[in-house]
């Protein structure tokens, strides 16, 4: 077993030690009881929001919004670089008068975009777009600042362009740690998507908690907590290792 896989096994050793101790406790030691429902009540569920709450749709929508708007972003960012750069070097003076929007709370901003822009996929897709870039975006403004002033010199003495500069200099240095904070921001952009979904009562994840907490459907609250986990562990793999495949470098 390689080092990079040793964190898989330890995870999934403490997930199977979890699984063992809440079987044992829930399903044949503890009685029913409203904070933690049974295995088996947890199974039926499942069955019964798969049948009756048309997950498929719900799971398909909610995650493409969100991985499309992250994929997006990303590309966003990575075109445009030098320009974002460039545009935050001017006006960083400038952009603390704008630093009380942060008291407005997300909450506020998505409940804006649901009063603006109710039942609009496409108005949901845009707001995590801007969520994830403007996350991105900062990150990447902050690395900028901690690039060595040894590779900028030896890029201007190499005649270099500012513009080549900030793609090939301030990019690629920024890269490694920016790569890694994107899972947070995919983590992140789960919590504020469902929130989204659940305020709008649209067609996504969200909107099924929603009807689940109408309904008073106690099982189907933790069946949809854990297949939403797993489905963001998921997502969460897949961005570590195409980040260990891609960027083999430190700052």
């Amino acid at each position: 077993m390689t080092k990079e896989n040793n964190p898989i096994k330890k995870n999934l050793i403490v997930f199977s030690w979890f699984m063992f101790v809440y079987v044992i406790l829930f399903e044949f030691i503890l009685p029913v009881n409203k904070v933690i429902p049974k295995p088996t009540l947890l199974f039926e569920s499942f069955l019964h929001i798969w049948r009756d709450y048309n997950l498929v749709f719900a799971f398909t929508t909610t995650a493409t919004i969100i991985y499309l708007a992250l994929v997006s972003s990303w590309i966003q960012i990575y075109i445009g670089v030098s320009r974002y750069l460039k545009y935050y070097a001017y006006v960083e003076n400038s952009l603390d008068s704008l630093r009380f929007l942060k008291y407005l709370t997300i909450f506020f901003f998505i409940v804006i975009f649901n009063f603006w822009f109710p039942n609009s996929l496409f108005a949901e897709f845009f707001f995590s777009f801007i969520i994830s870039v403007f996350l991105t975006a900062k990150k990447l403004f902050e690395e900028s600042k901690k690039v060595n002033e040894g590779y900028i010199l030896v890029a201007r003495n190499l005649g270099l362009s500012s513009y080549d500069i900030y793609e090939d200099v301030y990019w690629k240095a920024s890269l490694p740690a920016l790569s890694k904070y994107f899972r947070s921001v995919h983590y992140y952009l789960w919590g504020v998507v469902l929130i989204y979904e659940f305020i709008g009562n649209s067609n996504g994840l969200g909107s099924i908690y929603r009807i689940a907490i109408t309904y008073n459907d106690f099982t189907a609250l933790f069946v949809l907590a854990i297949m939403i986990s797993l489905l963001i562990w998921f997502g969460d793999y897949l961005i570590g290792l195409i980040n260990k495949k891609t960027i083999h470098w430190t700052a």
